[in-house]
C-alpha cells in the first residue's frame, strides 16, 4: 500500500524567500495546490545556529514560521542539513570538510564529531514540527565530503572513495545520537548517495552507468557497519529510512555536467533496476524491513521548450515506475521553482553545481512570471490527484511579493 506521504517536492524556500521577496510559507501553497503531502527543507546547521549550542534568533523564527504552515497545510518535513562546525585548530570554522580521520579522544576529528552530535541536539531540540531527518547529502563525492582546507587549496587532494565512506559512517552515527537525544520520536535519514563516477571522487567501475554508485555506495556503507570496526554494527544505530537520489543520467560515464541530465532516455526497467539494485543491498544486510525516501530526482530541460515538452512525459514515466516500487515512502521532486538568478551568477559552470543545468528543474516558474506552472507541474498534479487551478495558485503566491 502506498504511502500516504508518497509524493513530495524539495526546495530551500529560506533562500529563495531571500532571493524573490515572497515568504517561504506562501511557497508551500503551491506545494499543496500540486497534491503533495511532504516538504524537504534544507535547514543546514550552520545557518541555523551560531555555534553547536547557540541558536540564530533570526534564523529559527524564519524556519519555525515555514515549518508551521506546514503543519498547517499537513505537509510531512524532511530536514536536511549537509553543513557542520570545525574545531578551534582547523583551517575551516564551517563547510563541508572534516579534518583527517583520527579516533584519538580529543583529536581535532573526534573534537568535529562531538560538535557534530551536539549540533543535531540543538537543532532537532528547536523543531519538534519536523518529524525526519536527512543527515547528509552525496558524501560519497568530493563537492560534499572533503579535508579541511581542500577548497583553499589546489584541490588535487580529495579523500579516498574509502576514506569519504568511513567518515561518512563516523558522520551518520554521531549525527543520529544528537537527533535521538533531542527527540527520540524523531526518524534519522541517511545520507543521500548519487552518482558515484572517479571524475567526482567515486570508484564506480566505469562498465556500470552511474546510478549504479548508489548500490555501489551503499554497499561499502553496510559492509563497514557489519564489519565490527565502527561504532555499532547494527544499521538501525545509525539511521531509520535509507535514502538516495535517483535521477535518471546518461548511462555513458564520460558525460559531464549538464551532458549527465540532457543525454538522457525516457525512464524505463534501467531506473527502476537502479533503485531495486540499491534495495537489494538493503536485503543482503538485513534491513529490508527499512523504508526508503527517493531525496532528489527530477529533469532540468535547460529553458529548451522541445525539452521541456519530452521531460514532461519522463516525468509521467519516472512517478509510474517509482509508485510500483513498494519499499519508497516518499519521492522528493527537484524542485519547486527554476532559479534563474543562477544565470546572473559569474562563472556559473565552475561555480555552481550542476552548472546551468541546475537552473531548469523547477515545477513552477518564479515569481517575476507569476509563478507559471511547467508542463511537468501538471503531470505531477495528475500523479497526486492535486485539484487546484495552478495557474491561479502560482499568481496568488507571486502577488504576495514584498515590495522593494
Amino acid at each position: 500500500m502506498r504511502s500516504e506521504y508518497f509524493y513530495g517536492i524539495g526546495e530551500p524556500l529560506i533562500q529563495r524567500e531571500q532571493d524573490t521577496y515572497v515568504s517561504a510559507a506562501e511557497y508551500l501553497d503551491l506545494v499543496k495546490a500540486l497534491g503533495c503531502t511532504a516538504y524537504r527543507s534544507w535547514m543546514h546547521l550552520t545557518e541555523i545556529l551560531m555555534d553547536p549550542v547557540t541558536p540564530n534568533e533570526g534564523a529559527v523564527l524564519a524556519h519555525t514560521k515555514l515549518l508551521n504552515r506546514a503543519e498547517e497545510l499537513h505537509l510531512e518535513v524532511t530536514g536536511m542539513s549537509h553543513e557542520w562546525f570545525l574545531p578551534k585548530g582547523c583551517r575551516q570554522r564551517t563547510g563541508h570538510a572534516v579534518p583527517n580521520r583520527d579516533l584519538t579522544e580529543g583529536s581535532l576529528y573526534r573534537q568535529t564529531l562531538d560538535m557534530l552530535e551536539q549540533s543535531w541536539f540543538t537543532m532537532v531540540s528547536l523543531f519538534p514540527q519536523v518529524s525526519q531527518w536527512e543527515v547528509g547529502n552525496e558524501w560519497n563525492i568530493n563537492a560534499f565530503l572533503q579535508p579541511d582546507g581542500f577548497l583553499d587549496s589546489d584541490m588535487s587532494r580529495p579523500y579516498s572513495p574509502d576514506e569519504k565512506l568511513d567518515i561518512a559512517v563516523d558522520l551518520m552515527y554521531f549525527a543520529a545520537k544528537g537527533i535521538r537525544r533531542a527527540n527520540p520520536d524523531a526518524k534519522v535519514v541517511s545520507f543521500s548517495p548519487a552518482l558515484s563516477t572517479p571524475w567526482l571522487g567515486g570508484d564506480l567501475p566505469d562498465y556500470l552507468p552511474p546510478m549504479y554508485g548508489i548500490a555501489w555506495t551503499l554497499d561499502k556503507i553496510y559492509s563497514r557497519i557489519k564489519s565490527g570496526k565502527f561504532w555499532s554494527e547494527d544499521p538501525d544505530d545509525y539511521f531509520d529510512l535509507v535514502a538516495w537520489h535517483p535521477y535518471q543520467m546518461s548511462t555513458d560515464q564520460m558525460e559531464r555536467d549538464a551532458d549527465l541530465f540532457l543525454h538522457i532516455e525516457e525512464p524505463d526497467c534501467l531506473w527502476k533496476d537502479y533503485n531495486d539494485a540499491a534495495y537489494r543491498v538493503m536485503c543482503k544486510y538485513g534491513d529490508a524491513k527499512k523504508q526508503v525516501i527517493l531525496t532528489e530526482t527530477g529533469f532540468t530541460d535547460c529553458g529548451d521548450p522541445e525539452l521541456e515538452i519530452k521531460q514532461a512525459e519522463y516525468t509521467r514515466k519516472l512517478l509510474r515506475l517509482a509508485a510500483e516500487l513498494p519499499y519508497v515512502r516518499t519521492i522528493y521532486n527537484f524542485r519547486l521553482l527554476t532559479e534563474t538568478g543562477m544565470l546572473k551568477k559569474q562563472g556559473i559552470e565552475k561555480n555552481q553545481i550542476g552548472g546551468q543545468a541546475e537552473v531548469y528543474f523547477g515545477f513552477f516558474k518564479e515569481p517575476d512570471e507569476n509563478c507559471r506552472p511547467r508542463l511537468k507541474a501538471h503531470v505531477l498534479q495528475e500523479a497526486a490527484g492535486g485539484l487546484e487551478d495552478l495557474t491561479a495558485a502560482g499568481k496568488k503566491v507571486a502577488l504576495s511579493k514584498r515590495k522593494l
